[in-house]
């Protein structure tokens, strides 16, 4: 399985779980020293090899080699699961949003995301079975102030999901799923884009986060789970 975003909180937590669960997992993102220490990790704690691909989310050309190596790197073109854990902030007054602010939420949450769904499709249809998964978050379902970029990108990635999944759960036999967690303990918080003050002792942990994304991952063959919605009691919106 592929883990788009694996060098964050979320991310890398999801792999060590799934690594420890017997999945073998293919991790990438941008920061290839965070992949190669992580990859470190799953090898001690696991006793697995992890793979490490560097890509860029918004290039589509790299999207599309990402899809395909990892397709071959275990499943000989067969590739079950992606999960795209990858994501950019602003939390900040609309006064204070850029041009630039605005393009780089829409390019890495969005655009990057519809990106990867794609090329996932392309790789998982001829073989009528895969399942995408999709960390959006809260804020792709439930309005906040000073989050109108952020919102504007997390509900596009929502509308696109939810049209996915009518397109392609029936005609490929494939699994769509939004995981909408709320107050996530992460780096996240730490960027100086996000102006807010937060209770972060009181969010959900990156394991909280990771053992969502099992879960949604592990049901059975015959159900479908095309929503899940996790938020801490203290931070529900």
């Amino acid at each position: 399985m592929l883990i788009a975003g694996a060098s964050g909180g979320i991310g890398s937590a999801t792999a060590l779980l799934l690594a420890r669960a017997g999945a073998q997992v293919i991790l990438s993102g941008r920061d290839t020293e965070k992949l190669e220490t992580l990859a470190s990790q799953i090898e001690f704690a696991a006793g697995s090899e992890a793979p490490i691909v560097a890509a860029d989310l918004t290039d589509a050309a790299q999207v599309s080699q990402l899809t395909q190596q990892a397709a071959e790197q275990y499943g000989g073109g067969k590739l079950d699961v992606v999960i795209n854990a990858a994501g950019v902030g602003a939390i900040k007054s609309i006064e204070a949003l850029t041009p630039e602010d605005f393009q780089t939420l829409l390019s890495v949450n969005l655009y990057g995301a519809m990106l990867l769904s794609q090329a996932a499709v392309k790789v998982m249809a001829p073989h009528k079975t895969g399942h995408i998964l999709h960390v959006v978050g809260i804020l792709g379902k439930a309005p906040m102030a000073n989050a109108t970029a952020y919102c504007a990108s997390k509900y596009g990635l929502s509308g696109f999901l939810a049209a996915l999944r009518a397109e392609v759960a029936r005609r490929f036999n494939l699994k769509v799923t939004a995981l909408y967690l709320g107050g996530v303990d992460t780096p996240f918080y730490d960027n100086p884009a996000i102006e807010m003050k937060v209770q972060r002792d009181k969010m959900l942990s990156v394991n909280d986060a990771s053992e969502a994304i099992f879960y949604a991952l592990t049901q059975p063959s015959h159900l479908v789970m095309g929503e899940l919605t996790l938020q801490p009691d203290s931070h529900q919106l």
